[in-house]
């Protein structure tokens, strides 16, 4: 493949095939029952209910690892995080292709070993998971838009973390990958709401993927608020040459985070939150249920042996509760986590970690626990550019330039449209907010020639061009 057909490729959408039924939740159900038996934290899950799917979901591979950069923007601090950050893009620009009409892996992607595998599924069943959640969304919510939050960067101003790498180990394996932070605004009042996601991603067939969406539906349970649990989406994607198959379940759970005036909420994000040293608890013995396989499913799947490493750890799983009075706190804390978010992907870390708590940033005075964000270094300044786009559009962010066999480059651009990052830099989360998806329905259907362009709801912005040589 040579670099100009390849970044075609990146930008031509094709179907995704995305399933959820009964019988997948069977399949869910069957394979818990029967790990319950030695891991009881399969007994504190959530009960997986079909997704309606709705007209098909298309999307391309641009879309896809546009959805990996923006989620995966919290890398450990390094004098390398800004190259770090184009990795993914980069990476695994040549591992997604159309195979007829549906998105598949290409035959790139199929030449690695088998520990590469699992950080190539890992990753893009991040970017699958994102595009199928924010699509059943969409149709579920309309008039709402979600960004996807980082949930230990949540948690971690909230809840302190356990004494020793093991028991951090178990905790993290019984908490969600993201927060999807939804707000909504009829022009004068707001909404926010939340949906707990979590992301698996397998080079298995569909039987491998019922046990990851068991052991997820105990994860997306350990956040809750007021004691309840909140609405919540499991994606596990089937990566396969053939064609990806995303299977998606939908526990149920209570609605709304917040809701006021778009004034009020304006003002609640300005004030910049403290952070709270609550620890999680055991689930209660009350929240056990009984796992039974609907009556009248299909015969079970093929069996398919799990690795240890991927079993949910010993004994009943951590809940982290938000308290109801704290429901404020918890919207201050997941907006100004999807603003340094998208300030980050754009490469502005200084006003990002503007937006960070104390114990986020690791500052003297706060518990001993890795940080988001180091003290400032010259490096971790922003390094953020602009970019004017042939059709009139401009964005502030990053270029990363991959030199390749030939003398060709090829060119990678992260970046937020540049009225809303003015924004996000000026501390202006609600504003921000009201006007992203204003942003999207302006310039989401444009088409440059010559490069691959992708616009989120959020503003973020990726292009990809190849190049003769280094400009």
């Amino acid at each position: 493949m040579d670099l100009d057909s390849l970044v075609r490729s990146l930008g031509r959408e094709s179907t995704l095939a995305v399933e959820s039924s009964e019988q997948v939740v069977a399949e869910v159900l069957r394979y818990a029952k029967e790990k319950a038996r030695d891991y009881e934290a399969y007994r504190y899950g959530k009960n997986p209910s079909p997704v309606r799917i709705g007209p098909p979901v298309r999307t391309s591979p641009a879309q896809v690892l546009h959805e990996v950069g923006v989620a995966t923007t919290f890398l450990t601090a390094s004098p390398l995080a800004q190259v770090a950050r184009h990795w993914a893009h980069v990476r695994y620009c040549a591992t997604l292709t159309a195979r007829g009409g549906c998105l598949a892996l290409s035959r790139h992607a199929g030449n690695v070993v088998y520990h590469h595998k699992v950080a190539q599924s890992e990753q893009l069943g991040i970017g699958l998971a994102l595009v199928v959640a924010k699509a059943v969304l969409r149709r579920q919510y309309p008039d709402w838009d979600f960004h996807a939050v980082d949930a230990e960067v949540a948690l971690k101003a909230g809840f302190l973390e356990g004494v020793g790498a093991v028991d951090t180990m178990s905790r993290t394996k019984k908490r969600p990958d993201y927060i999807l932070l939804g707000h909504h605004s009829s022009g004068r009042r707001s909404g926010v709401k939340i949906v707990i996601l979590e992301c698996k991603g397998t080079h298995q067939p569909a039987g491998f993927a019922y046990g990851q969406l068991a052991r997820a539906t105990v994860q997306v349970d350990a956040l809750r608020v007021a004691g309840r649990s909140q609405p919540s989406l499991m994606v596990a994607s089937c990566l396969s040459g053939t064609r990806i198959t995303s299977y998606v379940l939908d526990p149920p759970g209570d609605d709304e985070l917040w809701s006021g005036a778009d004034d009020d909420l304006d003002e609640l994000l300005r004030a910049s939150p403290d952070d709270q040293d609550w620890r999680p608890q055991p689930a209660a013995l009350d929240d056990a249920r009984a796992l039974e396989v609907p009556p009248g499913a299909a015969p079970p799947a093929a069996d398919f042996e799990v690795p240890p490493a991927e079993e949910l750890p010993a004994g009943a799983p951590d809940v982290f509760d938000i308290p109801a009075e704290r429901r404020g706190w918890f919207t201050q804390i997941l907006t100004r986590a999807a603003a340094a978010t998208a300030l980050l992907f754009a490469g502005n870390n200084a006003a990002a970690r503007g937006y960070a708590t104390p114990r986020q940033r690791g500052e003297a005075g706060a518990p001993a626990q890795s940080a988001l964000f180091e003290p400032d270094l010259p490096w971790a300044s922003s390094t953020a550019e602009t970019l004017r786009l042939r059709n009139g559009l401009h964005a502030e962010g990053t270029r990363y330039h991959a030199p390749l066999p030939g003398g060709r480059t090829l060119e990678v651009f992260r970046g937020v449209e540049s009225n809303l990052y003015r924004q996000l830099a000026e501390g202006q989360i609600g504003p921000y907010l009201r006007a992203a998806p204003r942003i999207f329905r302006q310039w989401s259907a444009i088409r440059p020639q010559g490069e691959v362009f992708s616009l989120g709801r959020d503003g973020t912005v990726l292009v990809v061009r190849a190049a003769d040589g280094r400009r």
